[in-house]
Parts: structure tokens; sequence; C-alpha cells
């Protein structure tokens, strides 16, 4: 069975995190929470750029500019497990 998840990617390395989620929702709140913790506070809205999902937020210096984590959308084959 084919499954979408979901990882949150530096936007500079674009190397992916550890985890992953297995809802859109659920990646868009950890990537609201650790961009809020890098300084962007004020998310202005989001943008889709080749296939990754960026926020655009005002800095400190008042700049509108684009944070630090986006989120991509994979694909990933896994097993279902079947208990007696």
């Amino acid at each position: 069975m084919i499954r979408n998840v979901y990882y949150l990617v530096h936007s500079a390395t674009h190397e992916r995190c550890f985890r992953y989620y297995e809802t859109l929702a659920g990646a868009r709140i950890a990537q609201r929470m650790r961009n809020s913790r890098l300084g962007y506070k004020t998310r202005v809205q989001r943008i889709l750029d080749e296939d990754l999902e960026f926020e655009q937020c005002v800095n400190s210096q008042g700049a509108v500019v684009l944070a630090t984590w986006a989120i991509e959308e994979d694909h990933i084959d896994c097993v279902e497990l079947i208990i007696y």
C-alpha cells in the first residue's frame, strides 16, 4: 500500500528532518512551531513552489521573507500488518 507522508525540509540545505508526518495538517503545525522559534512570528501566507510548501512571514526587521522550514510531500510503500 502506498501512503502519502510529509517531511519538513530546510529551505537552504534541502535536508529533511528525521521525522515524517502522516497528515498535511500535522506537518503544517510542526512547520509553524519551528519557524516561530526561529523568529518568524507572523505568517502572511503559504506559498507552493516546486513541490515545497513555504510560509511567507514577517521577519524581525519587518521584511516579508520565506521562512526557513518548508513541507515536502513524499510517497512511501508500506506493508499493512494484520494482527489476529
